[in-house]
């Protein structure tokens, strides 16, 4: 249909204009922030640069959601401003049915970010960083947690740093009987990843009993666990960082090792409903351009759609700190604050259709 697609396009262009506005800003204060270690080790401006320019990626995707909310009250806004609404409605448009290509104006925006940050933002951010570290002349590109602790099998391991080419250093693995005491300690300088394993390098392990402490120094040395190289590259990184695929096997790995996982699980549901957050941020526009097609109205809309898209971002914050500190599902936890303001959006254009298009509706006539 002529008039879906036009909508579905008007949609599309007043959410890269926000979007370019929104992550030129963010990206301009990156730059400002980043100017403050200039001159340390080789991070020249250059290197400045060509950080901001990776983390671009990730500044889109986070700002989409905002950008789909400023953008479909700016781009629906204009259509109601210009009279082109009535015209739609004299061809017989009416609110349900202009609903549907709106939502596939989302749905295409909330794929697009999805695949965005789950392919595309991991790997330019891990490069950024790269970058970054290494111009600053740190031990370790990959190096974003000081140090991970984690639990493999029957084992308790330490790792200090990872290195760009795989190689970890400063080991240390605590092996735990069936009772959780320490039955040896072990220490080394490095590891290299195996097919099968690890090979250790300068290792000295410990042997600890009731009556004495044996240590024992080695070469070399094999370690064999669930712990690869793969799994330990998502370690060292910040779940918020982590692809959905990686943070899945993180989980699977928690599980499996009982350990905690309620913060990594929340973040791993917000990704999951990340695009269903877009589509609501969509139609929570509709219902700034009902009743008004006054040129006006544009600065009111653009307020009110910023400070809902602030009000979503602290509710959101709000119920997934709740949640991380309670137990809970994360699911459910993680979908409420989407299905709250999806309620809001869905209670107030049932308000305006019920109205008529006499009495406040997108539809008014009397207004100019």
């Amino acid at each position: 249909m002529i008039i879906n697609r036009y909508i579905i396009r008007t949609i599309h262009l007043g959410t890269f204009l926000a979007l370019l506005a929104l992550v030129g800003l963010g990206l301009f204060f990156l730059f400002v922030s980043e100017l403050r270690n200039l001159g340390e080790g080789t991070y020249s401006l250059t290197q400045i640069i060509k950080f901001v320019i990776l983390s671009l990626p990730g500044e889109v995707v986070e700002f989409m959601p905002l950008a789909v909310l400023l953008g479909s009250i700016i781009s629906l806004g204009a259509l109601a401003s210009n009279s082109e609404i009535i015209a739609m409605q004299a061809s017989g448009v009416s609110l349900a049915k202009l609903i549907n290509p709106v939502i596939q104006a989302a749905v295409i925006l909330a794929v697009l970010s999805f695949l965005l940050a789950d392919w595309v933002v991991p790997d330019s951010e891990s490069y950024a960083r790269s970058v970054k570290n290494l111009a600053l002349e740190k031990t370790s590109a990959l190096l974003v947690r000081e140090g991970v602790w984690t639990k493999d099998e029957s084992n308790v391991v330490h790792i200090g740093q990872l290195l760009p080419n795989g190689i970890a250093r400063d080991i240390e693995i605590f092996e735990l009987d069936e009772q959780g005491k320490i039955i040896s300690a072990l220490k080394a300088e490095r590891a290299i990843p195996l097919t099968d394993g690890w090979e250790l390098q300068q290792v000295e392990k410990s042997l600890i009993n009731d009556k004495e402490i044996m240590t024992v120094s080695y070469e070399r040395m094999l370690y064999q666990g669930k712990l690869s190289l793969r799994l330990l590259e998502v370690l060292m990184i910040e779940p918020r960082q982590m692809s959905s695929t990686d943070l899945r096997a993180y989980l699977s790995f928690l599980d499996e090792n009982k350990l905690e996982g309620r913060v990594e699980r929340m973040i791993f549901w917000q990704k999951m409903f990340a695009p269903l957050t877009i589509i609501v941020m969509c139609l929570l526009a509709l219902p700034f351009v009902l009743g008004s097609q006054r040129q006006g109205d544009t600065g009111q809309r653009l307020l009110i759609g910023i400070l809902l898209g602030l009000a979503f971002v602290v509710v959101e914050q709000l119920v997934v700190q709740l949640g991380t500190q309670f137990e809970g599902n994360a699911l459910l936890i993680a979908l409420l604050p989407n299905i709250t303001f999806l309620g809001i959006a869905i209670y107030v254009l049932a308000k305006k259709q019920s109205l008529g298009p006499g009495r406040g509706s997108f539809f008014r006539r009397g207004q100019a």
